[in-house]
């Protein structure tokens, strides 16, 4: 589908709104009405008037200090005498002088005192800032507070964050994530573009729709022929021959795990994992794992360590939707999410969509789809954006949504070849790695050390939202089309 997009005269008026409520829109950061504190660094962080507390952790990253922050926050930035919570921010410091790196991982605060890519190139500070409603930063005032879960006030939340740490850290700043984190950095640079010197986004999608079925023509084309044509036999295999096989087998590891199938059914779980095992394959695994899937003929044991191992029917459980509401949230409130039509399913599938609404935060109404917050965000790119990178995976079924860059300006977007939704500056081919190094260099004043982008410290185990259940939901409405 093709977005309509505002008119400039359009966004200007939404930027002045925006403006007004949260203070967005020109240099923001620049503006900061309050001395730094002085003393000790761990002194100064808690001389901010918006760390409601802090505390400084061991760390094993040489040349560091590890500190854990708690940012008070309004819940609604628009009302800032209303209820607040409070926003688990992770920092390591190395030198006040050196560029700062803003982390978004989109959910959960999973990084803590491991330093990114970027960070340990640049001999960087870094914080990684948990997003809103998700883990502990989460408002406690009941269903109600969900509706002030948007991508604005959530630019807010890293406006008031990025505020209060220029403070301390004068020097450049460069905004980060992967994914859902990715998308994070963009919608922060929409409302608060001063905030930050330039952004590099990883595999971050941009969807328009709730499903967006944009994405069918590249997910058909994902892959050696081969190779794809085998997990969608496994797929068909699982779910005609081998559904009570599986049932069996989540049950086993539920009761060895302690999973709890309470928001949706094990059966419903299996289902959901088998539909998603393509998409999960493409995601996560990519092509270097094709001689790993399993034939038709292939054991139970075998096709049930490769499911749990790619798309786990344990993705669907309490504790791993309580992990993802959030996201399942946003994803059919504004940020949208895939379609396709994955034909060779049809007459397979059991469940609809009522088997999955246990997926959404209990007791909260789902507002309708919002289509105007991704169409503005692709507009401000498009006609205002600076300094960007987008940096993608060939074969990343999320590729399927890439930002376009239209005229923005000094950005760049690159593709790594074969990659899947890992991609990151390490897969991509010698040219394209260099300009985003040099762009980078320029933004920052600081010459990243390339041989440190393949001596990095691994990042952790992240969790993995495999697929969102709103995903199966979209390829339960492909006879509605």
């Amino acid at each position: 589908m093709t977005p309509v997009r505002p008119r400039l005269s359009h966004l200007l008026t939404a930027c002045l709104i925006a403006a007004a409520a949260l203070g967005g829109c020109g240099d923001d950061a620049a503006d900061a009405p309050v001395d730094a504190p002085g003393g000790d660094l761990l002194d100064q962080l808690r001389g901010l008037p918006e760390v409601a507390s802090v505390t400084e952790a061991a760390t094993d990253v040489p040349g560091y200090r590890f500190f854990k922050l708690q940012v008070d926050q309004p819940v609604d930035h628009d009302d800032p005498d209303g209820p607040r919570f409070q926003q688990y921010v992770s920092l390591i410091h190395r030198d006040a002088a050196a560029p700062m790196v803003m982390l978004h991982t989109g959910y959960g605060n999973w990084y803590h005192d491991i330093p990114h890519q970027l960070t340990w190139m640049l001999q960087a500070n870094q914080i990684v800032v948990e997003h809103r409603f998700f883990r502990g930063s989460r408002p406690s005032g009941g269903p109600a507070d969900w509706a002030a879960l948007t991508i604005r006030q959530a630019a807010a939340d890293h406006h008031r964050i990025t505020v209060a740490l220029r403070r301390l850290y004068a020097g450049k700043w460069l905004e980060t994530g992967h994914s859902k984190g990715g998308m994070t950095s963009v919608y922060h640079r929409r409302f608060h573009p001063g905030d930050i010197d330039g952004t590099i986004a990883y595999v971050a999608p941009i969807s328009f729709g709730a499903p967006d079925y944009r994405y069918e023509a590249h997910v058909e084309a994902l892959g050696p022929a081969a190779c794809r044509q085998a997990v969608r036999d496994l797929q068909v295999e699982l779910l005609r021959n081998r559904r009570a096989m599986l049932d069996q087998r989540a049950a086993a590891e539920a009761a060895a795990t302690g999973a709890v199938y309470g928001r949706v059914t094990r059966a419903a779980a299996v289902e959901s994992a088998v539909v998603s095992l393509e998409w999960a394959f493409w995601q996560y695994a990519g092509a270097e794992a094709c001689p790993a899937v399993p034939s038709t003929a292939a054991t139970d044991d075998a096709v049930w360590q490769f499911l749990s191992e790619v798309s786990g029917v344990s993705s669907s459980s309490d504790a791993e939707i309580a992990e993802f509401e959030a996201y399942y949230y946003q994803a059919e409130a504004e940020l949208g999410y895939p379609g396709t039509m994955d034909e060779h399913l049809d007459g397979l599938t059991q469940f609809g969509a009522e088997a999955f609404a246990g997926a959404n935060p209990v007791g909260v109404t789902l507002p309708p789809f919002e289509p105007a917050a991704m169409t503005d965000v692709d507009a401000w790119v498009q006609a205002e954006g600076e300094r960007l990178v987008f940096v993608y995976g060939e074969w990343d079924p999320w590729s399927g949504g890439m930002f376009e860059l239209g005229a923005a300006r000094d950005s760049l977007r690159v593709v790594a070849s074969r990659a899947p939704h890992g991609a990151d500056l390490k897969d991509l081919a010698a040219g394209d790695r260099e300009q985003v190094l040099a762009r980078i260099a320029a933004w920052t004043g600081v010459t990243p050390d390339p041989g440190r982008l393949f001596r990095a410290v691994p990042p952790p185990p992240l969790p993995r939202p495999h697929v969102p259940p709103a995903i199966l939901r979209a390829l339960q409405l492909r006879a509605r089309r």
